[in-house]
């Protein structure tokens, strides 16, 4: 019914624009001349024209809703009559919200003038201000015009420039306009749109900034030129800065440093026919940028335009980022054709926007439960991808020199893989998540993707087409149940929250209140409470499975920032697969019940084995193996996943252990999924615990990356190696309170010293006396990590590469201890912990 609804409401819309156009058509068409003066006004859908005719500027009608328009530019040609709904392809520049922003869109009874104080205005139903033209003077405009090149100036007294739209650009460069880095104090920008004909901001942009560098970023451009976003730049840093970004004539698209010097970033093949051809140059939504060339005289609006020339020049599929962040998003792999590149989905996945297939893929069916750390293996099978390769940046397993039926086997028996790959020289990876990736000729290394037996079909549909179908058979669907249900239907749709038992992603699983009810006896058994709220034990049974035990966590009603954490758990955890973090089962969202289910770790928390008492502390070979193994998953989160995976608060009670004794990372209520608007995230509430948290939290303008978990790591890995508390001080055996040293301090006296055995008791630890090379490779490693200045510490991928090498070059190679945590301090055989 709802549907049913919304459909007829559109359709009257749409009338009522046809409508108005109607009325308004006769104006619009006697509105051709090239400019507009005081005492003027464009409204939907009218614009006018450059002198020779060959751009338009006004009024075009948005595509999914032609009662609505875009303040745009477009190419007009004689077949176009006077339409005001172009080819998106021909819309050459459209007025944004925001620099970065998509589109402003107006309501069709939009006024364009020019005001009694001269100000350019664009005004919205009731005459609300939408927008209007920030000029470079206090002097009044009194002409708005579009000249040959495509560019609409805004005039003042003596033909003087007040604004002007070369000056804001969108996604396009036409021949003359540059695209400076002094446009502002971050540079000069073209920003993709979401897809050709929707005029939202997209996940792209190509920027020339103040430092002398022209960047390619995934996502939006940020402040920091360090960005990890970045999957192309010209490396032209320097004194010379302001790069200048222009398209010529010749149609080669060229940056110019502040010393004059001009370097080439597309060279076309037809450069030498400068006035036989129209052209122009867009930052696609597929991430390249491409200039387009068509003949001038070519005939009307539908002579295709043809790609004379592509950034990056190598296709773009193998473009990655610092984070090994490709083109295409997490599950899906990217494919080069002849207009675009394509973003597939593997065997088995399907799309999680089948309008925005960049937007990555998902399994297609459940996955496995993983009770344990083995599963059924007839349960799945692996389908082979030829020519497929996968950023890994984070991996499960690797076992070098095997047969492709060992790498087979490996992966069918380990719970926690997705897929495993075949390198060249016949190793085997195994990766707990696909990435992003990619399929070419070029490409040696095959893929096994694991999937649930029956669920082996390709789902590489394009995303209008399976849109289509999936729409046809709802719609079928929900006409056969109006006919049967009729108002039954329609008062059981209204009575539902119909948005609490939708699931965010394929696989994770959607509770009722009801259920969860019943598997924890009515919330009998308190495992622990927090900030959160509460977790609770319980237990899952159905007559097809075995009962498995699961941990709920349910959020406090009554607190505000429950919402928030429900939300940060859902799309973090919800897909993301990984042997050292803990799984979402799924969720409940059910009025004001907001619940995840987690699989229960039986293992009791790193805490509770780690400041046990001597007898029980667990032995130095496993603690080393389980350090590595939090800094394995802590680095998944932070490189393989599709953003960035800020947890926030590591800490030994958030680093749970299962049955086996695997460590396992857990708690992400107060984690930052980096979305496409940001690269930082800016915290407001420091809600890491004391002693974990690093030096940038507690500042008032904190901006926060990955590396505060590192700083944690650190805290949390030195006390792994003693077994002893964050907060714990040394002091002299006489007792003097004053004469102490905080264990930080310690740690690194003793590095300096060469005596870290004496963070260990010699009696209980022979083994980790006798590894005692190791014991301070991993001292220096947890003291780099607690760097107090952010840029200086090691990233995690850096972190486990220094955990597992017994490489001595690259040991020596590790930076002395921070001078701020060398304190002074009585002789170090004579300290003992408070």
């Amino acid at each position: 019914m709802d549907a049913l609804l919304r459909f007829r409401y559109r359709l009257l819309r749409i009338r009522l624009a046809t409508l108005v156009a109607m009325l308004v058509v006769p104006v619009a068409m006697a509105q051709t001349n090239n400019n507009l003066t005081a005492g003027d006004a464009l409204m939907p859908p009218q614009y006018i024209t450059s002198p020779s005719g060959g751009f338009a500027f006004g009024f075009r009608a948005v595509d999914s809703d032609p009662t609505n328009f875009l303040l745009a530019t477009w190419f007009r040609f004689a077949d176009d009559g006077s339409s005001s709904q172009p080819q998106p392809r021909s819309v050459v520049w459209f007025l944004k919200k925001t620099t970065m922003g998509g589109a402003l869109v107006a309501p069709a009874t939009s006024v364009l003038n020019i005001t009694a104080d001269g100000r350019l205005m664009l005004t919205g139903t009731g005459g609300e201000e939408l927008w209007w033209a920030r000029t470079r003077s206090l002097q009044r405009g009194s002409v708005l015009a579009l000249s040959d090149s495509g560019n609409v100036r805004f005039l003042g007294d003596g033909d003087i420039v007040l604004w002007e739209s070369f000056r804001w650009p969108s996604d396009t460069l036409l021949p003359g306009q540059p695209l400076s880095a002094n446009y502002s104090s971050f540079g000069g920008f073209l920003v993709s749109k979401r897809a050709d004909a929707e005029f939202t901001t997209g996940r792209f942009s190509l920027a020339a900034q103040p430092d002398g560098n022209v960047v390619l970023y995934i996502d939006l451009f940020t402040a920091d030129y360090r960005s990890a976003n970045a999957y192309l730049s010209t490396d032209t840093v320097g004194p010379n800065g302001n790069t200048t970004v222009a398209l010529d004539d010749r149609g080669f698209l060229n940056y110019r440093l502040r010393n004059g010097s001009v370097h080439s970033l597309i060279s076309p093949e037809d450069g030498s026919n400068v006035g036989d051809y129209l052209r122009y140059a867009r930052m696609d939504p597929d991430g390249i940028v491409r200039t387009y060339t068509r003949p001038r005289n070519g005939g009307g609006g539908g002579t295709p335009w043809t790609v004379s020339g592509a950034l990056p020049g190598d296709g773009g599929c193998n473009r990655s980022t610092s984070t090994r962040q490709l083109l295409c998003g997490q599950g899906s792999y990217c494919v080069e054709t002849k207009e675009r590149l394509r973003c597939m989905c593997p065997t088995g996945y399907t799309y999680i926007d089948a309008q925005h297939t960049d937007s990555g893929c998902t399994p297609a069916f459940d996955p496995p439960s993983c009770s344990g750390e083995k599963s059924v293996s007839d349960e799945f099978s692996l389908v082979e991808m030829p020519s497929t390769t996968w950023e890994i940046s984070a991996y499960y397993n690797k076992y070098p020199s095997v047969t492709e039926e060992q790498c087979r086997n490996y992966c069918l028996s380990h719970c926690y893989c997705a897929a495993a790959l075949m390198m060249a020289g016949s190793d085997c990876v195994e990766v707990g998540a696909l990435t992003s990736g990619r399929q070419a000729d070029d490409v040696v290394t095959r893929t096994l993707i694991k999937v649930r037996v029956g669920n082996t079909s390709h789902t590489q549909e394009d995303g209008p087409a399976a849109t289509y179908k999936i729409v046809t058979i709802v719609c079928m669907l929900c006409l056969l149940l109006i006919a049967i249900g009729g108002l039954v239907a329609q008062r059981y749709y209204l009575l539902r929250n119909s948005d609490s038992r939708r699931p965010l992603y394929s696989g994770v699983r959607v509770f009722s209140w009801k259920e969860l009810h019943q598997a924890t006896n009515g919330f009998e058994i308190l495992l622990g409470k927090g900030s959160f709220g509460e977790v609770y034990k319980g237990t899952l049974r159905s007559p097809q499975q075995q009962p498995h035990l699961i941990a709920v966590k349910k959020l406090i009603d009554s607190n505000e920032y429950s919402e928030q954490e429900f939300t940060n758990e859902v799309q973090s955890i919800g897909q993301i697969h990984h042997r050292n973090l803990v799984r979402m089962i799924g969720y409940c969202k059910e009025g004001r019940h907001r619940m995840l289910v987690f699989e229960f770790m039986p293992g009791g928390s790193l805490r509770s084995v780690l400041f046990a008492d001597q007898e029980r502390r667990p032995p130095w070979c496993w603690r080393a193996e389980a350090a590595l193994a939090i800094a394995r998953g802590l680095e998944y989160l932070h490189d393989g996943c599709s953003a960035p995976v800020i947890h926030c608060d590591i800490k030994p009670d958030n680093i749970l252990l299962d049955d086996h004794g695997v460590p396992r990372i857990t708690d992400f209520g107060i984690s930052k999924l980096l979305g496409s608007q940001q690269v930082h995230t800016t915290v407001t509430n420091v809600r890491g615990t004391r002693g974990y948290i690093a030096p940038e939290w507690l500042r008032s303008d904190a901006r926060v990356d990955t590396k505060a978990d590192v700083y944690s790591f650190g805290v949390v890995l030195l006390e792994m190696i003693c077994c002893r508390r964050c907060q714990e001080r040394v002091v002299h055996d006489a007792g003097d309170d004053d004469d102490t040293v905080t264990l930080f301090g310690w740690a690194a006296q003793l590095v300096v010293a060469r005596r870290t055995e004496l963070m260990l008791d010699g009696e209980l630890e022979v083994d980790a006396v006798e590894d005692k090379e190791r014991v301070e490779q991993f001292v220096r490693v947890a003291l780099w990590c607690m760097e107090p200045n952010p840029l200086l510490r090691p990233t995690m991928h850096r972190v486990v590469q220094m955990l597992e090498t017994r490489n001595r070059a690259q040991l020596q190679a590790l930076p002395d201890p921070p001078d701020c945590y060398i304190e002074s301090s009585p002789s170090i055989p004579q300290l003992k912990i408070e």
